[in-house]
């Protein structure tokens, strides 16, 4: 049984596979089992470079399915692992060699069944990079120190942790035993539906100083930064399967933090809306953030914003009049112009 399992769910992403697995082949932590998990790709070439990994290289198994998106791939990837720490690497991100190495050295054998450690990683997009840190200070945290986390996971502007599911090692048994809470008909978020969980049980997580190994490559039109005209309906699922999780696990500022969080996520759908290559932003804004259940939230639940963007567009959830709309829409294809 190896220490550390990769998880790479594969989806027609045969152009940038090869960089991320010279990546991975390359760890100076050798003790690795690598599972590519072929999630039904139609490009005629992903499968079969998958199957020529494994063909060259004994630590890799390549687990072929059905279409199911993302989530579904990694559930099975995570299911048929057999090492005691997931190390999540999407197809088209890579890593530095040593990062298994690094993060594996933070590890404490007494919590390998609940422990998670984390590492920062640096945004690759064309025209700008940049280092991403996580808030929480570098540090092993535990008992109460770990209490007073989970009670501000959600609603803020910056998280304290990313709820990414990569640039992590995080204990096996911490993942199968919240698998359940996962719901697949989530598109956008799905990565908290895993994480929020297992950060509400962990008993040791460690924020690992520097450590920038992750490289995540932000791709336009990908499932996170393209269009989707299903993203409001996909937060009013997001935020019940959130509260029915905060819940579960006992989180007596559940409430709060998805009261605030929802008001957080009306942001991106603000964003999503201003980046709709379609006419009529202005109505479509308008009939969202004029709707009486969203109005309500939005007067009622008190949020922190401190980016000059970010105010800018609860500006125009608070009040979504013609001239704020159309500036903030300038403002966002502006930026997208610069850094794509």
């Amino acid at each position: 049984m190896s220490k550390i399992s990769y998880i790479i769910p594969v989806y027609n992403t045969a152009k940038y596979l090869p960089e991320c697995m010279e990546s991975v082949l390359g760890q100076t932590f050798e003790d690795l089992e690598i599972l590519l998990v072929d999630d039904g790709s139609t490009d005629g070439v992903s499968p079969a470079l998958c199957d020529e990994y494994a063909q060259k290289d004994s630590r890799v198994r390549v687990i072929h399915k059905e279409n199911g998106g993302l989530m579904s791939a990694w559930i099975e990837g995570s299911k048929q692992a057999t090492s005691d720490y997931l190390c999540y690497l999407d197809s088209d991100d890579w890593v530095d060699t040593d990062m298994a190495e690094k993060l594996y050295n933070y590890t404490d054998s007494s919590f390998s069944d609940c422990e998670i450690i984390s590492s920062n990683y640096i945004v690759e997009k064309a025209g700008e990079r940049r280092k991403e840190t996580q808030a929480l200070k570098p540090g092993t945290y535990m008992e109460k120190e770990l209490d007073s986390i989970r009670d501000n996971l959600l609603g803020n502007e910056v998280r304290p942790v990313t709820m990414s599911r990569c640039m992590k090692l995080i204990s096996k048994k911490l993942i199968l035993d919240n698998i359940k809470y996962c719901n697949e008909k989530i598109r956008m978020s799905e990565d908290v539906n895993i994480t929020l969980p297992c950060l509400c049980d962990c008993k040791r997580l460690v924020i690992v100083e520097e450590g920038y190994f992750y490289h995540y490559r932000l791709v336009k039109g990908s499932i996170v930064h393209a269009y989707d005209p299903r993203l409001l309906e996909n937060l009013d699922l997001t935020d019940k399967t959130f509260r029915g999780i905060l819940e579960a696990k006992g989180i007596s500022s559940g409430k709060l933090q998805l009261d605030k969080e929802y008001i957080m996520i009306l942001l991106l759908v603000l964003k999503n809306e201003l980046r709709c290559p379609e006419g009529g932003t202005v109505s479509r804004v308008k009939e969202i953030f004029l709707r009486e259940d969203i109005r309500k939230k939005v007067t009622t639940t008190p949020v922190v914003i401190t980016s000059k963007a970010n105010k800018l567009l609860y500006s125009c959830i608070k009040n979504p009049n013609p001239v704020l709309i159309t500036f903030a829409k300038l403002v966002i294809n502006a930026y997208d112009k610069k850094t794509n």
